[in-house]
């Protein structure tokens, strides 16, 4: 393997977020410096395993990896060096806007890193109240400010439709986060899960699954209806088109040349590596992951155990469905070249049932051989390059894009995209593509 994504979590957080089902654990954990060796110890491993490839990009998540100590930064610093080739494009981390401090941004910076994904969520001290979180609002700009003075880009983190969420209160947040500049924006509709998630509650001392279970089913009561989430969600397209932003995937927005390089090979089903507790791995075809227990976890790396295979992973249909999550979306034709011309057959298939309803639009090919598709030049990754072009009639809002396409009867589908509408309602899609 010559290169590769690198993810590495960092569980550890300074209170536990009711709303996450991320694997996390108390920054005060006993277990906290056995983890950072357990870590290391697997960096090494897999490095050596796969032939020191190149880390192409780099994702340090959680958690909270911003609670690193300058120290902890170094020795992870050095054991990604030592066991791998580390020339990446881009290196994120991600950080509580309230624990990030010079020091430790300084040493985030000198291991390699070029941008800081910040988990701003809100603005609102009500919606920070009602989130479960530590930070102040205030915290923000002083964070987005450091970054910048290490020459770091900026990416902000925003959650609608939480408990008593106005839309007047989400075009405030969307203001002040436009306000701070930022290079990317992800915004995240607030989606709790009621089904005992065991990465949130895996490492946590107390009342456990149930306590959690009382808070979220509250919560939900008190949402905002479905309506109303689409309508932050068309708020949301509308005010970063004016702003400049390309809304590159479902939940994503970048300045020209600030898209997520590292995420796009999650949504692009490239290849990579994750390392830490409850991290997922896409390995020469093979999905696998590690337990999101941290005794479990280091348990298993102490017996020099793999990591476990995702038994219930479809390589065919995930990679039909993290396109389409791409404005760029899904080329049939790579497609068929990667999966086989029967898959490629049977998502067309599956999609073509949604031809009524304003969902999608395709691409084709005339029976000349002629390509049409919207513009964009083709790069190396199989997507689409930034241009003038692109940027006045990106996929998905060009003027017919609303009511979708369909593929003529004698064309062949080459490319097929998620209209606005799509977006909005990609579940839907999505859920026709899944195995009967």
């Amino acid at each position: 393997m010559n290169e590769l994504g690198l993810y590495v979590h960092i569980p550890f957080c300074a209170a536990r977020c009711p709303y996450c089902d991320f694997a996390t654990a108390p920054a005060s954990s006993a277990l906290r410096a056995r983890y950072l060796d357990a870590l290391e110890r697997e960096l090494a491993r897999e490095g050596s395993a796969l032939g020191r490839p190149r880390v192409r990009t780099l994702y340090v998540g959680g958690g909270t990896p911003s609670l690193l100590e300058p120290g902890e930064i170094h020795a992870l610093a050095a054991a990604i060096r030592a066991s791998f080739a580390f020339a990446p494009l881009e290196a994120t981390v991600e950080a509580n806007p309230a624990t990030l401090d010079r020091a430790r941004l300084r040493a985030w910076r000198e291991l390699g890193m070029t941008r800081l994904s910040l988990g701003a969520q809100s603005f609102e001290p009500a919606g920070l109240r009602a989130l479960g979180r530590t930070h102040q609002p205030s915290d923000v700009a002083p964070a987005v400010a450091a970054a910048r003075a290490e020459g770091m880009d900026v990416s902000l983190d925003l959650i609608f439709g939480w408990p008593g969420q106005t839309e007047a209160h989400w075009s405030a947040d969307l203001g002040a986060a436009l306000a701070l500049e930022p290079d990317h924006l992800s915004l995240y509709p607030l989606e709790l899960r009621l089904d005992d998630p065991e990465e949130a509650v895996a490492n946590w001392p107390g009342g456990g699954w149930p306590v959690l279970e009382r808070w979220r089913s509250a919560a939900a009561a008190t949402q905002p209806d479905d309506d109303a989430i689409a309508r932050r969600y068309e708020l949301a397209e509308r005010l970063l088109a004016r702003a400049g932003f390309r809304h590159y995937e479902i939940a994503n927005w970048a300045r020209r040349g600030k898209r997520s390089l590292h995420n796009l090979g999650y949504w692009r089903n490239d290849e990579w590596l994750g390392v830490g507790a409850g991290a997922h791995s896409h390995l020469a075809g093979l999905r696998s992951r590690n337990p999101a227990s941290l005794l479990e976890y280091i348990a298993r790396i102490d017996a020099a155990s793999g990591r476990l295979a995702d038994g219930g992973a479809d390589a065919a249909v995930d990679g039909a469905m993290l396109a389409l999550r791409l404005d760029e979306g899904l080329d049939l034709v790579r497609y068929g070249g990667r999966f086989g011309i029967g898959a490629r057959d049977r998502v067309i298939a599956a999609l073509r049932s949604l031809d009524d309803a304003r969902l999608l639009r395709w691409s084709y090919e005339s029976p000349g051989g002629t390509r049409h598709s919207p513009g964009g030049n083709r790069d190396s990754h199989g997507g689409t390059r930034e241009s003038p072009e692109e940027t006045r009639h990106s996929p998905g809002r060009t003027p017919d894009s609303e009511g979708g396409t369909r593929p003529p009867s004698r064309g062949i589908p080459t490319v097929v995209r998620l209209t606005p509408r799509g977006r909005l309602l990609a579940s839907e899609v999505f859920v026709r593509l899944l195995p009967d």
